[in-house]
This record gives structure tokens, C-alpha cells and sequence, in this order.
């Protein structure tokens, strides 16, 4: 491989890099300032974000990933599918699979356990309680989002997000400054020589 080709690779992973760091910034960010705002979790177009802080779902959903949630009719839900619900004692949040649906004189019932678990949820979760069905997972991005929240991590982000700004300065500026270099030689390179009397 020639240097020229080399540099255009170095060139294409340092982009990637810059634009996936950045874009995994702007997302915290997002994240963080709506969940301040709101004063609720996180979501994307109806899709809640919750942190898997517990292994009992493991090894389908590891601890520190994240889960995004959609809202589903209960009567969509089947066995096998993983939930997400509310206490109905706290305010807590459980994600966790749907071993069986029952009912009883007041509607649905859905009885839950924990992949790990070896027995059932003591309580079955009412419709009431249903936040959503788990449509997507990302393993440990959870860590970061946790960290994120805590007022040495927003230090951190805003400080990355700083460095990543001014890396991209800096590499337009010198790019920019070798474009320049490398034009001002070929076009005296091509003018002709002068002639002298």
C-alpha cells in the first residue's frame, strides 16, 4: 500500500472516528437535557430509554445496556415477549419476559420472570402498569448514559465534546494548509520560465 493510499484510509478512519464521537455526544446530550427538562426517562419518537442496572434478564439483556421501549397495546403482548413495566407498589421499573398471560375479572394479567430467575414475578403486571415491549437493546452504552448523568461525567462529555470540536479544527486547518502548499507548487510548476535579456 503507498503512503498516499495510507493517508486516505488514516484520513477516513480519523473521520469516522470524529463523527461517531460526536454523534455519541450529541445523543448524551439530548438525552440528558430531556430527561432534566421533562423530569422523565428519555425517548425518541414515543420509544422510552431505560439502563438495564440488574442481571436478572441476562444473558438476553446484559447489565449497563440500554433498552428501548415502544408502547404497545396490551393486547398485543404474547409469551416470550419482554417487557417493561412499573411497580405497582413504587415507582420502579422492571424489564423483564412474559412467562404467561392470564385474566382475570378486571382484564389481562401478565406473569413475568427474569431469564436468570427460576421462578415467576410474585406479582402478575396489570395493563395499567405496561410501559412497552423491548424493541431494541445496545449492551453497556447504559455505563455511559449512567456516568453521564452524574456531574463529573457531564464535565467529562462537555470536555470530550471540546476536544473533539477543536480536533476537527485543527486537522481542517492543516489539511486546509497543505491544499494550499501543494497548489501554489504545481502552479509554479506549470507557468513558464522566465526569460532574461
Amino acid at each position: 500500500m503507498n503512503s498516499g493510499r495510507l493517508k486516505e484510509v488514516g484520513a477516513y478512519v480519523t473521520k469516522s472516528v470524529t463523527g461517531l464521537l460526536t454523534a455519541v455526544a450529541l445523543l448524551l446530550v439530548f438525552f440528558l437535557l430531556q430527561s432534566k427538562v421533562a423530569g422523565t426517562e428519555p425517548a425518541i419518537a414515543g420509544h422510552k430509554i431505560y439502563i438495564v442496572m440488574s442481571g436478572s434478564m441476562e444473558p438476553a439483556l446484559k447489565v449497563g445496556s440500554i433498552v428501548v421501549v415502544k408502547p404497545l397495546d396490551p393486547e398485543e403482548i404474547r409469551p416470550g415477549d419482554i417487557i417493561t413495566f412499573r411497580s405497582e407498589h413504587n415507582s420502579s421499573v422492571t424489564t423483564h419476559r412474559v412467562n404467561r398471560v392470564g385474566a382475570d375479572e378486571n382484564g389481562l394479567l401478565f406473569y413475568t420472570i427474569g431469564d436468570a430467575n427460576e421462578v415467576e414475578d410474585p406479582s402478575p403486571v396489570e395493563p395499567r402498569h405496561l410501559i412497552g415491549n423491548v424493541v431494541l437493546t445496545v449492551p453497556y452504552v447504559g455505563y455511559l448514559f449512567a456516568y453521564a448523568r452524574t456531574p463529573q461525567g457531564a464535565r467529562t462529555l462537555f470536555g470530550l465534546a471540546v476536544l473533539v470540536v477543536a480536533g476537527e479544527l485543527v486537522y481542517n486547518f492543516m489539511t486546509g494548509k497543505k491544499q494550499s502548499r501543494r497548489a501554489a507548487t504545481e502552479a509554479n510548476a506549470e507557468s513558464p520560465p522566465e526569460s532574461r535579456l
